[in-house]
């Protein structure tokens, strides 16, 4: 531990770049996973969206056998569970869920509008966040893509992860919403 004044050691000075990384990275499963779990939720109720139908259809497209394999299952397999984990298996592979296009991208895939989203955000107190997700998700990429080590002190870092964190919020409030439309 650092006790006086001068630059942290090495390690420390990994641990708010591991922060921001970490932040950014969670940030883009968490957009994977809650659309998926909306998109499930809206074709158990019969209630897809276009964007749904046409993820399944890649989905479908990259495991072909998938429908045959789901219409056969025994009635022991969580049909919507093996559907879900393709759909975020997906995004993992073939959709890129970085910055603030993946934000809007996800909430249109929920049938809402991403304007819901950056209100909410800015009424949190974060002040130009579409831009400010797109600068941390750059560095985020620096140092996992390029082995860049861009210097990131502990406030700017913190500042990241509340960030992530209120768009969670509000992309999670989206689809607590969407869900709920769905089984109207």
């Amino acid at each position: 531990m650092q006790t006086g004044p001068g630059a942290p050691d090495n390690k420390r000075r990994e641990l708010p770049r591991g922060a921001v990384t970490f932040a950014i990275g969670a940030l883009d499963a968490y957009l994977s996973e809650v659309a998926a779990e909306v998109m499930i939720a809206q074709f158990e109720l019969g209630h897809a969206t276009g964007d749904g139908r046409k993820i399944v259809e890649a989905v479908q497209r990259t495991v072909p056998t998938l429908a045959i394999e789901l219409a056969i299952a025994g009635p022991d397999v969580d049909r919507s569970g093996v559907l879900r984990d393709a759909i975020v298996t997906h995004f993992y592979d073939q959709v890129s869920n970085h910055g603030a296009k993946a934000v809007a991208s996800t909430v249109q895939r929920m049938g809402q509008s991403s304007n819901s989203v950056w209100a909410a955000v800015e009424a949190a107190g974060e002040e130009r966040a579409q831009i400010r997700l797109d600068e941390w998700t750059e560095k985020r990429h620096a140092i996992v893509h390029r082995g860049e080590l861009p210097l990131i002190n502990r406030g700017p870092a913190r500042a990241c992860v509340a960030l992530v964190q209120v768009i969670c919020v509000a992309v999670d409030a989206v689809a607590v919403e969407a869900k709920a439309a769905s089984q109207s």
